[in-house]
C-alpha cells in the first residue's frame, strides 16, 4: 500500500511539473559494473553514482539489464548511502521475469527536512544494486540501462519547488562482466577499460601506449595534434579481451617524422573513451 502511495504521488508530480530541460548543468547518473570470475555463487555491485549542481529531492530511474544466460539478476538487497540514507523514502522493485528495476526516492514527504541529492559537481556513488551470480555463470557481458517505466514515465530528477522536474544524462562507464576464470601461465582480464600514460614520456623518437579492455571491443586509437587533426591511427578494429600496448614511432600517416610539440592520444570503444596528453621532444 506504500508503494502504490508513492506512485501515486510521482504521477501528481509528474501530471504539474514543467517537464524540461535541466536548469543548470547537466545532471549525470552514471553506472559502473564489476568484473568477476565465473566460479562460486556471488553477489557482486553495480554502483549508481550522481553529479548533480541541483537540489534534487525526488528521483524516478527505472532500469533494466541483459543476461544472456538469463541467470544473473539483481536482489531486493539495494544499498543506499548519504543523502539517500536521510531521505522520507526510497526503495526498489525488481520484476525478474519482464528485466525491470523501479526505483523511487523521495527527500521530503512532510515533517523534518531532509538534505537534497546535491554533490556540487562531484561524483557521488548514491546507490548500489546487487546481482546475484549463480555457481558457474557462463562468461558474459551484462549491461544495465535505462527504461520506460508505464507507472512513473522515464528517469527523471524533480527539485524543491514541486514543479520542475527534468532528465538527467544517463550513461553506463562499464557493464557487469562475468569472465572465464583465468588458469595457470594466463594473463588475468582487466576488471574495467583503462588508457595508461605513454612511456616514456616526454619521448624521442618513440613510445609506448599500454591500454586495458574488460571485453572484446571495437577500438580507435588514434593520435591527435593541438589543432585536433588526426596524426596517426594507431588501432582500429575488433581486439580481444585483455592488456595491449600500442607503439608510436613519431610519424604521420605518411611515413614523415612530425615535429617536436604536444600530442594527444584517444582511445574509444562504444561503453569508453579517454584522451591523454604526451610530449615529443626531437
Amino acid at each position: 500500500m506504500k508503494k502504490l502511495i508513492l506512485c501515486a504521488i510521482v504521477c501528481l508530480l509528474m501530471a504539474g511539473a514543467a517537464f524540461g530541460q535541466d536548469p543548470g548543468l547537466r545532471d549525470s547518473v552514471i553506472f559502473e559494473g564489476m568484473a568477476v570470475d565465473s566460479g562460486a555463487a556471488v553477489l557482486v555491485s553495480c554502483r549508481i553514482w550522481v553529479v548533480s549542481d541541483d537540489s534534487v529531492m525526488i528521483y524516478a530511474m527505472p532500469l533494466t539489464w541483459n543476461s544472456p544466460s538469463g541467470t544473473v539478476n539483481p536482489t531486493s538487497q539495494t544499498q543506499y548511502f548519504p543523502p539517500l540514507t536521510s531521505w522520507d523514502d526510497r526503495f526498489d522493485s525488481v520484476c525478474t521475469a519482464d528485466h525491470f528495476v523501479r526505483q523511487l526516492g523521495f527527500a521530503d514527504l512532510g515533517g523534518e527536512d531532509n538534505p537534497p541529492l546535491l554533490t556540487n559537481g562531484a561524483r557521488v556513488n548514491c546507490w548500489t544494486l546487487k546481482f546475484s551470480i549463480p555457481a558457474g555463470t557462463v562468461p558474459q557481458s551484462i549491461p544495465v540501462d535505462t527504461i520506460y517505466d508505464p507507472v512513473n514515465g522515464s528517469a527523471f530528477f524533480g527539485l524543491p519547488d514541486g514543479l520542475t522536474a527534468f532528465a538527467p544524462v544517463v550513461r553506463m562507464q562499464s557493464p557487469m562482466v562475468i569472465r572465464r576464470p583465468v588458469g595457470i601461465g594466463e594473463e588475468p582480464i582487466p576488471f574495467e577499460y583503462a588508457l595508461k600514460q605513454n612511456y616514456p614520456n616526454p619521448f624521442n623518437p618513440e613510445t609506448n601506449i599500454e591500454f586495458a579492455l574488460p571485453k572484446e571491443s571495437n577500438v580507435s586509437l588514434v593520435v591527435y595534434n593541438l589543432l585536433g587533426q588526426t596524426v596517426r591511427t594507431l588501432v582500429s578494429g575488433t581486439v580481444a579481451a585483455g592488456a595491449h600496448t600500442a607503439h608510436w614511432d613519431g610519424k604521420n600517416e605518411n611515413g614523415a617524422n612530425v615535429p617536436s610539440g604536444i600530442y594527444f592520444y584517444k582511445l574509444n570503444t562504444p561503453e569508453f573513451f579517454q584522451t591523454n596528453k604526451m610530449v615529443l621532444v626531437r
